[in-house]
């Protein structure tokens, strides 16, 4: 299975979540609900879909069964998460950039 697509939404938000979105295998499935976090130590990591259960735990409620297939979703999901991280940044420097040029 190959990761065919990645859509994320980008949050500026206090807590650990940094995106939300979505990814396509094969063209043919999608899922819906992944989250980027951070961890305290400002590790990103994927946070696959997940439910609250009755003794208020969590459980995922889709992710990949192998090593392989796990580490080729997160690679995808986490190199468009930093590829959208990196093309905000070039657009508020670009920003700043004609805001500093149009006072002058």
């Amino acid at each position: 299975m190959e990761v065919t697509e990645v859509r994320l939404n980008l949050l500026k938000t206090e807590n650990a979540v940094r995106a939300i979105g979505s990814f396509s295998l094969d063209n043919s499935f999608a899922v819906r609900g992944v989250r980027i976090m951070e961890d305290k130590h400002g590790h990103k990591f994927v946070a696959f879909p997940s439910r609250e259960k009755a003794d208020g735990s969590y459980e995922d409620i889709a992710f990949p069964l192998s090593k392989e297939l796990y580490a080729s979703i997160t690679g995808a999901i986490l190199a468009e998460y930093q590829n959208q991280v990196e093309k905000q940044s070039q657009e508020q420097t670009q920003e700043q950039t004609q805001e500093q040029s149009q006072e002058q």
